[in-house]
């Protein structure tokens, strides 16, 4: 069952970094250097909004475990050192009680391996986890309100 689950995201992935690299890259960016918890990005200033995805984390608590012991063992696996990766930038980080930690994120294209590995090095044995491609939808549904309202006057 996991690999039906890894196989086809990491495949997703891979095709959405192909798509976001092909992107143009605005010039004129000057948002400001994203920060981390460890300091400064290295990345120049604008490079993770210019060419980046945004990943939506779930860190699925498991169970069997209670929170000293998945505390000891994030610890020393060093997850805080680890994740967020240092080039991404935490967007939202919600904890949703019977499920665990949802954590959306900004990274550049090419740093998916890095994420990963964070993951996978930090996080295992502590949690379940699954990650997915997404992007913002706010807008494109409150656009289509305000389409459907005009409609709705339209036919009246």
């Amino acid at each position: 069952m996991l690999k039906e689950i890894i196989l086809p995201a990491v495949l997703f992935l891979g095709l959405a970094v192909q798509a976001s690299a092909q992107q143009p890259v605005d010039k004129n960016n000057t948002s400001p250097t994203l920060t981390h918890s460890s300091g400064p990005s290295t990345s120049p200033a604008g490079a993770v909004e210019a060419d980046s995805i945004t990943v939506t984390v779930i860190l699925k608590h498991q169970q069997d475990k209670n929170l000293p012991e998945i505390r000891r063992i994030l610890e020393a696996q060093g997850f805080w050192d680890l994740f967020p990766p240092s080039d991404a930038r935490v967007v939202s980080w919600t904890l949703a009680m019977g499920l665990g930690h949802i954590i959306t994120l900004k990274l550049p294209s090419g740093a998916i391996r890095r994420f990963n590995l964070s993951l996978e090095n930090g996080a295992w044995g502590a949690f379940n986890t699954e990650f997915y491609i997404t992007y913002d939808y706010r807008p494109i549904w409150q656009e289509y309100i305000e389409k459907r309202e005009d409609a709705k006057d339209d036919r009246n």
